[in-house]
């Protein structure tokens, strides 16, 4: 294997502790899940599993694997929740508790059902605890099966609550999905990922398909539902400045290829995943890295503000971040944990293109498709001398004035897990805890986490979120606009809100732009004139102001074409805003207005 300099690398787990891994998560306790599907590509029997690896003695070693769950068909991604993990499975989403502790799950309850049973890179994968406590699924629906249409022709029947309580299926094809269960709801969201999606420390939203390696959602679906009549190309912005298909460096000695694209460029782009905070972020920067398994490499990318988005540039030129001469290496997925150490996860196999697209020989199940299915890998990759830490109180064990704590913690699975508990356990001195930390603490991180996690106790207070939006971090104040929106008819609020139409930064500006959509006032409509002006060359400034009701669109364009308008300047972006809020005008079909 060839590293980034400055890293390094050793083998974790490997078999027979684990086969066939394709997802992971560490537990509060330290404890690794992992799930395994040896049925890849075609074998639909309910072989996928759930191990449980346990590090007994705390040396760093995880010397005890027991079977947590069987019986699942191509499992794809697993997430910890309350008192177990749920796993997608399509076509459902499962909860697997452990109620007896001898390591092996004892519950096993549908949560969601009716995703597309579709070719298993496409369907439902990666739950993902939200900074908003929303659990988040990597979705984008039914890829077409032609040569194995019967095996993996259904596409689905609408997503639902597997009780039967919700009230109508939800049409979640071509987009992604998120859920809660306190209270529970359930919707799309405005993009799609295909294997893999990420979030950033601030909550933005990033997804990826098997080419394009780097998306960012850039507004939220919700604000989108305001306006049906805004013909939205897409929610998504291309972020990667070297392209789709993008080239690729491997190393591999004796690779072979049989799939549609040319060796040599993006063509299973999977797992987009932000480095870990803390000594590795020391290292790597602002960065993510992504699996090409085809290609047996794990690829960099730098990121940067760009507007209301990003652009990711490629970490190097000419090598990638990690790349193996093994054409068994299949990095698929990856994760983090308690020691801020980087997790690879690696399905190990000589065959990982589906023979939906492959050649001839492998279409009838040959059993060469499942050679290394009892094989498997996870890598861990660290700071170069970085030893593992050890904690010395992990979350599961920590009283809430620890997990308060630990919002402010460089790695985000200690934050992510810390508010996660908060949220589940609801202990009932969190909130004072949680407002006075929010108060005093120097982390922005720490406070932003403060912020959600008190919106998911239910006890966030609008004085706080007034003080949010007078933050010293950006992130912390496009946040605090989000948050806002639950305190609709808080005049104080308002005011500040409109206060910050000269905010320096591009996203919080963009944030308050979608946010001042839903107000229903004329000053809030002024101020999203004032944030067009600034930014008419942004176009998605101008998605967000054209996303507030239809209702508003033909004022909108009164006022855009008056004399000394907001538009009367030269600019690029002058024709593509008229054309938009023309474009919404006219699928509204009122005479009157057009």
């Amino acid at each position: 294997m060839r590293l980034h300099p400055g890293l390094s690398i050793e083998a974790f787990v490997t078999e027979p502790a684990v086969a066939s891994p394709v997802a992971m998560e560490f537990d509060e306790r330290g404890r690794l899940f992992v799930v395994e599907m040896p049925g890849y590509p075609l074998d639909t029997r309910p072989t996928g599993r759930v191990k449980l690896l346990e590090d007994a003695d705390r040396d760093g070693r995880y010397e005890k694997a027991t079977l947590f769950a069987e019986g699942l068909v191509l499992p794809t991604g697993l997430m910890r929740w309350k008192n177990g993990v749920l796993v997608t499975a399509a076509p459902d989403v499962w909860y697997l508790e452990d109620e007896t502790g001898d390591g092996r799950a004892d519950v096993k309850r549908k949560v969601l059902t009716g995703f597309a049973f579709t070719n298993p890179q496409h369907t439902v994968n990666g739950p993902v605890y939200g900074l908003d406590n929303w659990i988040y699924l990597a979705h984008e629906g039914a890829a077409e099966a032609i040569v194995f249409k019967e095996k993996f022709g259904d596409r689905g029947a609408g997503v639902r609550f597997a009780d039967g309580e919700t009230a109508a299926p939800l049409d979640a094809d071509r987009h992604g999905v998120r859920f809660r269960l306190d209270p529970r709801r359930i919707e799309t969201l405005a993009g799609r990922s295909q294997f893999g999606h990420a979030f950033d420390d601030w909550g933005r939203h990033f997804t990826l398909d098997n080419s394009n390696h780097a998306r960012h959602e850039v507004i939220a679906a919700r604000y989108l539902r305001r306006n049906p009549d805004l013909l939205l190309p897409s929610a998504m912005q291309d972020v990667s400045d070297h392209g789709a298909a993008a080239t690729v460096f491997p190393i591999t000695r004796g690779a072979r290829f049989e799939m549609l694209s040319e060796p040599g460029q993006f063509t299973s782009a999977c797992s987009l995943f932000f480095v870990p905070g803390g000594p590795l972020a020391d290292v790597l920067g602002r960065s993510s890295v992504v699996a090409e398994p085809v290609h047996n490499l794990v690829h960099r990318d730098v990121w940067s503000a760009s507007g209301s988005t990003f652009v990711a540039s490629r970490a190097e030129e000419g090598r990638e971040f990690l790349a193996s001469g093994d054409a068994w290496f299949r990095p698929v997925n990856f994760a983090s944990g308690p020691d801020g150490a980087l997790y690879v996860v690696d399905y190990y196999r000589p065959i990982i293109e589906h023979p939906e697209w492959t050649a001839e020989h492998h279409h009838h199940d040959s059993p060469a498709l499942y050679q290394g299915s009892d094989r498997g890998r996870i890598h861990r990759i660290g700071a170069a001398g970085q030893a593992s830490p050890r904690a010395p109180r992990l979350p599961g064990d920590a009283t809430t004035e620890e997990l308060v704590g630990m919002l402010a913690h460089p790695n985000l699975w200690w934050r992510r897990t810390a508010q996660r508990l908060l949220v589940d356990r609801r202990p009932a001195d969190a909130p004072a805890r949680l407002a006075r930390f929010f108060r005093e603490s120097p982390s922005a991180l720490g406070r932003l986490h403060a912020l959600w996690t008190l919106e998911g106790l239910g006890r966030l207070e609008p004085d706080l979120v007034a003080t949010a939006l007078g933050d010293a971090e950006a992130g912390v104040r496009e946040n605090a606009i989000v948050l806002a929106e639950r305190f609709p008819a808080d005049q104080g609020l308002q005011a500040r809100l409109l206060a910050l139409t000269a905010d320096g930064d591009a996203r919080v500006r963009f944030q308050l732009a979608a946010t001042l959509g839903g107000v229903e006032q004329a000053t809030a409509r002024a101020a999203q004139d004032r944030l067009l002006a600034s930014a008419m060359d942004d176009r998605w400034m101008q998605v967000a102001v054209l996303s507030a009701s239809s209702d508003r669109a033909a004022a909108a364009l009164v006022r855009a074409l008056r004399r000394g308008s907001l538009v009367e300047r030269e600019a690029p972006g002058r024709a593509s805003y008229l054309r938009e809020a023309a474009g919404v005008v006219g699928a509204r079909k009122r005479p009157e207005e057009i």
